[in-house]
Protein backbone atom coordinates (compact mmCIF):
# COMPACT_ATOMS: atom_id res chain seq x y z
CA UNK A 1 0.00 0.00 0.00
CA UNK A 2 1.42 3.41 -1.02
CA UNK A 3 1.94 5.74 1.92
CA UNK A 4 0.03 9.01 1.95
CA UNK A 5 2.56 11.74 1.25
CA UNK A 6 2.04 14.84 3.42
CA UNK A 7 4.10 17.97 2.85
CA UNK A 8 4.05 21.12 4.98
CA UNK A 9 5.10 24.35 3.31
CA UNK A 10 6.56 26.92 5.70
CA UNK A 11 6.96 30.62 4.84
CA UNK A 12 10.13 32.64 5.64
CA UNK A 13 8.67 33.21 9.14
CA UNK A 14 6.37 30.69 10.77
CA UNK A 15 4.09 30.39 13.79
CA UNK A 16 5.50 27.39 15.68
CA UNK A 17 2.26 26.12 17.25
CA UNK A 18 0.44 25.79 13.95
CA UNK A 19 3.46 24.11 12.36
CA UNK A 20 3.59 21.72 15.31
CA UNK A 21 -0.07 20.77 14.73
CA UNK A 22 0.81 19.38 11.30
CA UNK A 23 3.92 17.67 12.67
CA UNK A 24 2.06 16.05 15.57
CA UNK A 25 -0.87 14.77 13.52
CA UNK A 26 0.93 13.65 10.37
CA UNK A 27 4.55 13.30 11.48
CA UNK A 28 4.26 10.99 14.51
CA UNK A 29 4.29 7.24 13.85
CA UNK A 30 1.06 5.81 15.26
CA UNK A 31 0.77 2.75 13.03
CA UNK A 32 0.57 0.53 16.12
CA UNK A 33 -2.69 2.31 17.00
CA UNK A 34 -4.22 1.78 13.54
CA UNK A 35 -3.13 5.09 12.01
CA UNK A 36 -1.69 4.92 8.48
CA UNK A 37 1.98 5.64 7.97
CA UNK A 38 2.53 9.06 6.44
CA UNK A 39 5.45 10.04 4.23
CA UNK A 40 5.88 13.38 6.01
CA UNK A 41 8.19 16.30 5.30
CA UNK A 42 8.48 20.04 5.93
CA UNK A 43 9.69 22.11 2.99
CA UNK A 44 10.41 25.76 2.25
CA UNK A 45 10.71 27.96 -0.80
CA UNK A 46 14.35 28.57 0.15
CA UNK A 47 15.46 25.58 2.25
CA UNK A 48 18.97 27.05 2.43
CA UNK A 49 17.76 29.98 4.56
CA UNK A 50 16.81 29.82 8.28
CA UNK A 51 13.12 30.19 9.13
CA UNK A 52 12.34 32.72 11.87
CA UNK A 53 9.86 31.75 14.60
CA UNK A 54 8.93 33.27 17.96
CA UNK A 55 11.22 34.23 20.84
CA UNK A 56 14.33 34.83 18.73
CA UNK A 57 14.27 31.20 17.62
CA UNK A 58 14.99 30.03 14.09
CA UNK A 59 14.77 26.69 12.34
CA UNK A 60 16.40 25.07 9.34
CA UNK A 61 14.22 23.08 6.93
CA UNK A 62 15.80 19.91 5.58
CA UNK A 63 12.80 18.36 3.80
CA UNK A 64 13.50 20.02 0.46
CA UNK A 65 11.85 22.64 -1.70
CA UNK A 66 8.70 23.35 -3.67
CA UNK A 67 9.11 20.48 -6.14
CA UNK A 68 7.75 18.01 -3.57
CA UNK A 69 4.33 19.72 -3.44
CA UNK A 70 3.00 18.39 -6.75
CA UNK A 71 3.98 14.86 -5.69
CA UNK A 72 2.08 15.08 -2.40
CA UNK A 73 -1.35 13.78 -1.44
CA UNK A 74 -1.76 16.51 1.19
CA UNK A 75 -0.14 19.95 1.02
CA UNK A 76 -0.47 21.86 4.29
CA UNK A 77 0.47 25.54 4.45
CA UNK A 78 1.68 26.91 7.78
CA UNK A 79 1.00 30.57 8.70
CA UNK A 80 3.63 33.28 8.87
CA UNK A 81 4.19 35.29 12.05
CA UNK A 82 2.08 38.03 10.44
CA UNK A 83 -0.36 37.42 7.58
CA UNK A 84 1.33 37.18 4.20
CA UNK A 85 -0.63 39.49 1.89
CA UNK A 86 1.33 38.42 -1.16
CA UNK A 87 2.95 35.26 -2.43
CA UNK A 88 6.01 34.61 -4.56
CA UNK A 89 5.35 33.49 -8.13
CA UNK A 90 7.14 30.17 -7.56
CA UNK A 91 4.94 29.42 -4.54
CA UNK A 92 1.81 30.34 -6.48
CA UNK A 93 2.82 28.01 -9.30
CA UNK A 94 3.73 25.16 -6.94
CA UNK A 95 0.40 25.35 -5.07
CA UNK A 96 -1.63 25.59 -8.28
CA UNK A 97 0.25 22.64 -9.77
CA UNK A 98 -0.34 20.56 -6.64
CA UNK A 99 -4.07 21.28 -6.74
CA UNK A 100 -4.29 20.41 -10.43
CA UNK A 101 -2.45 17.15 -9.74
CA UNK A 102 -5.08 16.12 -7.20
CA UNK A 103 -3.47 17.15 -3.92
CA UNK A 104 -5.55 18.09 -0.90
CA UNK A 105 -4.66 21.68 0.06
CA UNK A 106 -4.87 22.74 3.73
CA UNK A 107 -4.31 26.06 5.48
CA UNK A 108 -4.41 26.88 9.17
CA UNK A 109 -4.99 30.33 10.66
CA UNK A 110 -3.71 33.22 8.52
CA UNK A 111 -2.16 30.85 5.97
CA UNK A 112 -5.50 31.30 4.19
CA UNK A 113 -3.97 34.52 2.83
CA UNK A 114 -1.29 32.46 1.08
CA UNK A 115 -3.92 30.29 -0.57
CA UNK A 116 -5.95 33.37 -1.47
CA UNK A 117 -2.96 35.12 -3.05
CA UNK A 118 -2.24 31.96 -5.04
CA UNK A 119 -5.79 31.92 -6.39
CA UNK A 120 -6.60 28.62 -4.66
CA UNK A 121 -9.61 30.07 -2.84
CA UNK A 122 -11.22 31.88 -5.77
CA UNK A 123 -14.93 31.06 -5.87
CA UNK A 124 -14.74 29.02 -2.67
CA UNK A 125 -15.82 29.43 0.93
CA UNK A 126 -13.01 29.77 3.46
CA UNK A 127 -12.17 30.91 6.96
CA UNK A 128 -9.20 32.22 8.88
CA UNK A 129 -8.48 33.54 12.38
CA UNK A 130 -11.35 35.79 13.46
CA UNK A 131 -8.95 38.75 13.74
CA UNK A 132 -8.33 38.57 9.98
CA UNK A 133 -11.67 37.55 8.47
CA UNK A 134 -12.66 41.12 7.55
CA UNK A 135 -9.28 41.72 5.93
CA UNK A 136 -9.49 38.49 3.95
CA UNK A 137 -12.95 39.42 2.68
CA UNK A 138 -11.83 42.96 1.81
CA UNK A 139 -8.75 41.88 -0.12
CA UNK A 140 -10.37 38.93 -1.90
CA UNK A 141 -14.05 39.63 -2.70
CA UNK A 142 -14.19 36.45 -4.79
CA UNK A 143 -13.95 34.38 -1.60
CA UNK A 144 -16.96 33.70 0.62
CA UNK A 145 -15.37 34.29 4.02
CA UNK A 146 -17.05 32.52 6.93
CA UNK A 147 -16.00 34.22 10.19
CA UNK A 148 -18.21 32.12 12.46
CA UNK A 149 -16.84 28.60 11.99
CA UNK A 150 -13.83 26.56 13.12
CA UNK A 151 -13.03 25.24 9.67
CA UNK A 152 -14.39 25.02 6.13
CA UNK A 153 -14.42 21.82 4.08
CA UNK A 154 -14.36 22.71 0.38
CA UNK A 155 -12.76 19.40 -0.56
CA UNK A 156 -10.06 19.29 -1.85
CA UNK A 157 -9.34 22.68 -0.26
CA UNK A 158 -9.64 23.03 3.52
CA UNK A 159 -9.15 26.13 5.68
CA UNK A 160 -9.30 26.59 9.45
CA UNK A 161 -9.57 29.36 11.99
CA UNK A 162 -6.71 30.17 14.33
CA UNK A 163 -4.45 28.03 16.45
CA UNK A 164 -6.29 25.06 18.00
CA UNK A 165 -8.89 25.00 15.22
CA UNK A 166 -6.09 23.59 13.08
CA UNK A 167 -6.19 20.46 15.23
CA UNK A 168 -9.91 20.11 14.58
CA UNK A 169 -9.42 20.53 10.85
CA UNK A 170 -6.57 18.02 10.59
CA UNK A 171 -8.52 15.44 12.60
CA UNK A 172 -11.50 16.07 10.30
CA UNK A 173 -9.32 15.39 7.25
CA UNK A 174 -7.91 12.20 8.80
CA UNK A 175 -11.44 11.07 9.68
CA UNK A 176 -12.69 11.83 6.18
CA UNK A 177 -9.77 10.22 4.37
CA UNK A 178 -8.92 7.33 6.69
CA UNK A 179 -11.87 6.85 9.05
CA UNK A 180 -12.77 7.55 12.66
CA UNK A 181 -10.54 4.79 14.04
CA UNK A 182 -7.43 6.63 12.84
CA UNK A 183 -8.72 10.07 13.85
CA UNK A 184 -9.70 8.92 17.33
CA UNK A 185 -6.31 7.24 17.84
CA UNK A 186 -4.50 10.46 16.98
CA UNK A 187 -6.80 12.47 19.26
CA UNK A 188 -6.14 10.06 22.15
CA UNK A 189 -2.40 10.39 21.61
CA UNK A 190 -2.66 14.17 21.66
CA UNK A 191 -5.12 14.18 24.57
CA UNK A 192 -7.58 16.38 22.69
CA UNK A 193 -11.26 16.10 21.88
CA UNK A 194 -11.66 13.77 18.88
CA UNK A 195 -14.18 16.05 17.25
CA UNK A 196 -15.53 19.58 17.37
CA UNK A 197 -18.13 20.54 14.84
CA UNK A 198 -16.97 22.82 12.04
CA UNK A 199 -19.98 25.04 12.73
CA UNK A 200 -18.89 25.78 16.30
CA UNK A 201 -18.19 29.48 16.85
CA UNK A 202 -14.54 30.61 16.92
CA UNK A 203 -14.95 32.64 20.10
CA UNK A 204 -17.40 33.72 22.76
CA UNK A 205 -18.30 37.41 23.08
CA UNK A 206 -18.01 37.42 26.87
CA UNK A 207 -17.27 35.03 29.67
CA UNK A 208 -20.35 33.03 30.59
CA UNK A 209 -20.81 32.45 34.33
CA UNK A 210 -21.70 28.92 35.29
CA UNK A 211 -25.32 28.98 36.42
CA UNK A 212 -26.79 26.69 39.05
CA UNK A 213 -27.54 23.31 37.56
CA UNK A 214 -25.12 23.78 34.64
CA UNK A 215 -23.86 20.25 35.09
CA UNK A 216 -27.16 18.98 33.72
CA UNK A 217 -25.98 19.87 30.20
CA UNK A 218 -22.83 17.78 30.62
CA UNK A 219 -24.96 14.93 31.92
CA UNK A 220 -27.37 15.39 29.02
CA UNK A 221 -24.56 15.17 26.46
CA UNK A 222 -23.20 11.99 28.03
CA UNK A 223 -26.68 10.46 28.09
CA UNK A 224 -27.46 11.50 24.50
CA UNK A 225 -24.30 9.82 23.17
CA UNK A 226 -25.62 6.47 24.44
CA UNK A 227 -29.19 7.09 23.24
CA UNK A 228 -28.70 8.27 19.67
CA UNK A 229 -31.31 5.74 18.56
CA UNK A 230 -34.00 7.42 20.64
CA UNK A 231 -35.95 10.67 20.68
CA UNK A 232 -33.41 13.49 20.96
CA UNK A 233 -35.67 16.32 19.92
CA UNK A 234 -35.31 19.64 21.71
CA UNK A 235 -38.61 18.96 23.47
CA UNK A 236 -37.44 15.56 24.73
CA UNK A 237 -34.10 16.89 25.96
CA UNK A 238 -35.79 19.86 27.61
CA UNK A 239 -38.06 17.51 29.54
CA UNK A 240 -35.07 15.46 30.66
CA UNK A 241 -33.28 18.53 32.06
CA UNK A 242 -36.46 20.11 33.49
CA UNK A 243 -35.91 23.19 31.35
CA UNK A 244 -38.03 25.00 28.83
CA UNK A 245 -37.07 24.43 25.19
CA UNK A 246 -35.87 28.01 24.94
CA UNK A 247 -33.77 27.71 28.08
CA UNK A 248 -32.25 24.42 26.93
CA UNK A 249 -31.37 25.80 23.50
CA UNK A 250 -29.71 28.86 25.02
CA UNK A 251 -27.76 26.85 27.59
CA UNK A 252 -26.85 24.19 25.02
CA UNK A 253 -25.33 26.79 22.73
CA UNK A 254 -23.39 28.31 25.62
CA UNK A 255 -21.95 24.90 26.49
CA UNK A 256 -21.24 23.54 23.00
CA UNK A 257 -21.19 26.50 20.63
CA UNK A 258 -23.93 25.01 18.48
CA UNK A 259 -27.63 24.09 18.55
CA UNK A 260 -29.08 20.86 19.95
CA UNK A 261 -30.21 19.79 16.47
CA UNK A 262 -26.80 20.36 14.87
CA UNK A 263 -24.97 18.62 17.72
CA UNK A 264 -27.24 15.56 17.69
CA UNK A 265 -27.05 15.23 13.91
CA UNK A 266 -23.28 15.48 14.03
CA UNK A 267 -23.09 12.75 16.67
CA UNK A 268 -25.41 10.52 14.63
CA UNK A 269 -23.28 10.85 11.51
CA UNK A 270 -20.14 10.12 13.53
CA UNK A 271 -21.77 7.01 14.97
CA UNK A 272 -22.83 5.94 11.48
CA UNK A 273 -19.22 6.31 10.32
CA UNK A 274 -18.04 4.11 13.17
CA UNK A 275 -20.64 1.42 12.48
CA UNK A 276 -19.86 1.44 8.76
CA UNK A 277 -16.21 0.81 9.60
CA UNK A 278 -16.61 -1.69 12.42
CA UNK A 279 -19.88 -3.56 11.75
CA UNK A 280 -19.94 -5.07 8.24
CA UNK A 281 -22.80 -7.30 9.40
CA UNK A 282 -25.19 -4.35 9.69
CA UNK A 283 -27.19 -3.16 6.69
CA UNK A 284 -27.56 0.54 5.91
CA UNK A 285 -31.18 0.35 7.13
CA UNK A 286 -30.03 -1.18 10.43
CA UNK A 287 -27.38 1.49 10.88
CA UNK A 288 -30.02 4.12 10.16
CA UNK A 289 -32.12 2.77 13.04
CA UNK A 290 -29.07 2.49 15.32
CA UNK A 291 -28.30 6.19 14.92
CA UNK A 292 -31.90 7.36 15.20
CA UNK A 293 -32.54 8.77 11.73
CA UNK A 294 -35.90 8.36 10.03
CA UNK A 295 -34.82 6.58 6.87
CA UNK A 296 -31.82 5.45 4.86
CA UNK A 297 -32.53 8.33 2.49
CA UNK A 298 -32.20 10.84 5.32
CA UNK A 299 -28.94 9.18 6.40
CA UNK A 300 -27.58 9.34 2.84
CA UNK A 301 -28.50 13.00 2.49
CA UNK A 302 -26.84 14.17 5.72
CA UNK A 303 -23.93 11.73 5.41
CA UNK A 304 -23.06 12.93 1.91
CA UNK A 305 -23.30 16.56 2.99
CA UNK A 306 -20.91 16.09 5.91
CA UNK A 307 -18.59 13.33 4.73
CA UNK A 308 -18.62 13.88 0.99
CA UNK A 309 -19.76 10.42 -0.11
CA UNK A 310 -22.61 7.95 0.43
CA UNK A 311 -22.62 5.52 3.38
CA UNK A 312 -22.12 2.59 0.99
CA UNK A 313 -19.11 4.23 -0.66
CA UNK A 314 -17.68 5.07 2.77
CA UNK A 315 -18.06 1.44 3.86
CA UNK A 316 -16.23 0.16 0.78
CA UNK A 317 -13.43 2.65 1.31
CA UNK A 318 -12.98 1.92 5.00
CA UNK A 319 -13.88 -1.78 5.09
CA UNK A 320 -12.21 -3.77 7.87
CA UNK A 321 -9.94 -0.93 9.00
CA UNK A 322 -9.77 -2.44 12.47
CA UNK A 323 -8.15 -5.57 11.06
CA UNK A 324 -5.88 -4.30 8.28
CA UNK A 325 -5.43 -0.63 9.09
CA UNK A 326 -6.92 2.37 7.29
CA UNK A 327 -6.62 2.47 3.53
CA UNK A 328 -4.97 5.49 1.96
CA UNK A 329 -6.56 7.38 -0.90
CA UNK A 330 -4.89 7.11 -4.32
CA UNK A 331 -1.61 8.95 -4.03
CA UNK A 332 -0.72 11.97 -6.10
CA UNK A 333 2.02 9.88 -7.68
CA UNK A 334 -0.53 7.22 -8.70
CA UNK A 335 -2.80 9.90 -10.17
CA UNK A 336 -0.06 11.44 -12.30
Amino acid sequence: MTMCRVTVLVPPTVRPFELAVFCEIFGVDRTAQGVPAFDFAVVAQRPDLPIATLGAMAMVVTGGGLDRLSRSDVVAVAPALTPAFGVDHSVRQALSRALSHGSTIVSVCSAAFTLAAAGILDGRSATTHWMYTNELARRYPGITVRPDVLYVDEDPVFTSAGTAAGIDLCLHIVRKRFGSVAANAIARGMVVAPHRSASQAQWVQAAVPTPPGADDIDALLSWAITHLHGDLSVAAMARRTFRSERSLTRRFREATGTTPYAWVLDQRIRRAQHLLEERPDLTIDQITRHVGLKSAGVLREHFARRVGCTPSAYRVRHANTSRRGPSAPPSARERD
